[in-house]
């Protein structure tokens, strides 16, 4: 049974719950230990159909009540603002859909009930490598918040024990495959993650082509007005690597449209290729709690995507 850390014994325990497994057993474990918590999940209008009802399953079986909070109109209208999508140099997503309206909540209800805060996320050790190096607790100088991570030597079998024991179901989108739960799509979405997306939520892929088209003639505008603002006009949630690099080492990163993707994704493993980035994504949402990383050692067909570089990122596209 996990307690309370030394010294934060008083402190107000503000949970995060994304939707997924390790969340949700968090929330168990702190009503099996009699910790009074506050729950809070980051809406970032990007999220699966499945996500919002399966909350609505954890509060009416724990007793509980999720806060939402986010920022207004979400991922899109971020997308919008930027006329570009998250990328892996340039992670805004976490900051401004997560972390930001998270830390806010917490640090206003800290003041509304003037105690200090311990943010609580449940993050296991055995996920990563990365993960596997943190401590149970820590504090953000950069956020002013401690964190607390009480699932850290939790297994995957004590978070399903877990659930069984308080009667609560797990995300569906763990029986249809996914291996994570997060954003829908997330830009490290593997190929069958992809592929699984595109066959249970075709309006959702339809609706991403149009906001990357969208996008795109939002910044050839803004081009037209300022001359270079974007070194290329083409906006794309997912991206390709090119082999080949610049003179000055810097890798090319070619904008790959979400159609050629889903494209790509239903081809069989060994079948037709496109050379997407491989990088197991350590920071972020996923080295806060605030969503659930993909699994470990995925095999070569199953490297995840990255998002496209906008205007902020020092990558170079063509």
């Amino acid at each position: 049974m996990i307690a309370l850390p030394k010294h934060h014994e008083s402190d107000l325990v503000i949970a995060s719950i994304s939707g997924g497994k390790d969340s949700a057993a968090l929330a168990i474990a702190l009503q099996e230990a009699g910790i009074p918590f506050v729950a809070v999940f980051a809406d970032t209008g990007w999220e699966a159909p499945e996500t919002y009802a399966h909350l609505g399953t954890i509060e009416r079986v724990l007793g509980i009540a999720i806060h939402r909070v986010g920022f207004p109109g979400g991922m899109r209208a971020k997308v919008m603002g930027r006329s570009g999508f998250p990328s892996r140099m340039a992670r805004w997503c976490t900051a401004e859909l997560k972390v930001k309206p998270l830390d806010a909540f917490a640090h206003e209800m800290g003041e509304r009930e003037g105690r200090a805060v311990l943010q609580a996320v449940g993050i296991r050790a055995d996920e990563s490598e990365s993960r596997s190096a943190m401590t149970e607790v820590e504090h953000d100088d950069s956020r002013d918040l401690t964190v607390w991570r009480p699932l850290l030597r939790w297994t995957v079998e004590d978070v399903i024990g877990a659930h069984h024991r308080a009667g609560l179901p797990m995300h569906p989108h763990y029986l249809r495959g996914h291996s994570r739960v997060g954003c829908w799509p997330c830009i490290y979405s593997s190929k069958s993650e992809i592929a699984l997306w595109a066959e249970h939520d075709p309006e959702g892929v339809k609706a991403l082509a149009e906001l990357e088209l969208e996008a795109e003639r939002e910044r050839a505008r803004r081009n037209a007005e300022t001359p270079g603002r974007y070194s290329h006009e083409t906006a794309s949630f997912f991206q390709a690597r090119e082999v080949t690099k610049l003179p000055d080492g810097k890798r090319v990163y070619l904008p790959v449209h979400v159609e050629q993707v889903v494209e790509w994704a239903r081809t069989d493993r060994g079948g037709k290729q496109m050379p997407l980035i491989r990088e197991q994504p350590a920071g972020g949402c996923f080295r806060w709690g605030m969503c659930e990383p993909p699994a470990a050692d995925k095999p070569a067909d199953e490297e995840p995507a990255a998002a496209n570089d906008n205007a902020d990122s020092t990558e170079v596209a063509s």
